[in-house]
């Protein structure tokens, strides 16, 4: 399904059947035409987590609505519904939209009647707002229903600061540990004399996370150029019961070599940066990735020629999911065959 009309699926039952049974613990909704119920939520930050909060509380309600494409109650926010989008999706697509109206309330000035009016007849293209700047630095980061109280803080950051700190973002859960890490970057310490803020990939991106000591340490899991991941380097950790339950086709070791040596240091550096991922995850994800989308597509999507927004995609999707270092192998192994739930058995073929 496209996107659009993914979108214009989920916006129907939002403002429909959800709002409905929504209005059934809040009389404030249910005195509102269903439309109206709808644009009233988004605009109001604190109904909108009230929403939230009687959803999980009461989600056997939903399951008429909440459901998959042949029509069972989905009780998982990472399965794909009928709409082709997870839970989890529509959660960030709710959290970003409520982001971006409050930004542009409280961020960009009014426009009169008369400067509107004057703008219109300029063709060159309009100066983009304060508002949108943020919302474009700070949308990857809008995952999750418990920032929604945090969008008014958001919005006193800069769309800078917010690209200083990316994903930290989503260690902070409350605004006092959001202080803490604004003011923890307002004074960066200088390792360098260069005056441009990045680096090539081998300088920055192949220093691992030091959050979690667990996290691959990437100098030991890339071959010497830094090209391909070593294959060599996860022969302990396929030995792992734990492991090995979690993988397919766990007794072709040539197979599950080949593959490893087959991934590119782009996507591999990427996922350990991005996810903090141990090497039993990392080895997990990718093998049963291989075993779901089959080698061609698998290929293209891991290796040394990925397409980093493929990548990136995915990466957002388990930060979304909740994967990270503390992950338990099973956990991870879930969450890719739902990624490529689509692609179903077909591409085992090849």
């Amino acid at each position: 399904m496209d996107t659009t009309t993914a979108v214009y699926r989920i916006n129907g039952t939002l403002q429909g059947p959800v709002m409905d049974i929504l209005g059934q613990y809040l009389p404030e909704l249910k005195a509102l035409p269903r439309e109206q119920a709808y644009d009233r939520t988004l605009d109001d930050l604190s109904l909108l987590s009230r929403c939230f909060d009687i959803f999980r509380k009461e989600r056997p309600r939903f399951r008429n609505v909440i459901i998959d494409e042949r029509r069972r109650p989905v009780t998982e926010d990472n399965v794909p519904l009928s709409c082709g989008r997870t839970m989890a999706e529509i959660v960030a697509m709710i959290v970003r939209t409520a982001a971006k109206r409050y930004f542009r309330r409280m961020l960009s000035p009014p426009v009169r009647a008369a400067a509107a009016s004057e703008a219109a007849s300029v063709t060159a293209q309009p100066k983009r707002s304060e508002a949108d700047e943020l919302y474009d630095a700070i949308k990857a980061y809008l995952l999750h229903e418990w920032q929604v109280p945090l969008v008014p803080a958001y919005a006193d950051l800069s769309p800078s600061e917010v690209r200083r700190v990316g994903a930290k973002l989503l260690d902070c859960r409350d605004v006092d540990a959001l202080s803490r890490l604004m003011g923890h970057y307002e004074t960066p310490t200088v390792v360098t004399t260069s005056p441009a803020p990045v680096a090539s990939t081998e300088d920055v991106r192949v220093k691992p996370p030091q959050a979690d000591p667990r996290t691959a340490l990437l100098d030991d899991i890339l071959t010497p150029d830094k090209q391909r991941l070593r294959a060599e380097a996860f022969n302990s950790t396929l030995l792992d019961p734990e492991v090995r339950a979690a993988l397919p086709n766990v007794d072709q070791i040539l197979k599950i070599g080949d593959v490893l040596r087959g991934v590119g240091a782009g996507p591999a550096v990427a996922m350990v940066d991005g996810l903090g991922l141990r090497k039993d995850q990392l080895a997990v994800m990718l093998m049963v990735a291989q075993d779901s989308i089959g080698s061609t597509v698998f290929g293209r999507l891991f290796g040394p020629r990925a397409d980093p927004e493929l990548v990136a995609r995915i990466i957002d999707r388990a930060r979304i999911r909740g994967i990270n270092s503390k992950s338990d192998v099973l956990d991870c192994a879930i969450f890719i065959r739902g990624v490529f739930a689509r692609f179903g058995h077909r591409s085992r073929r090849d």
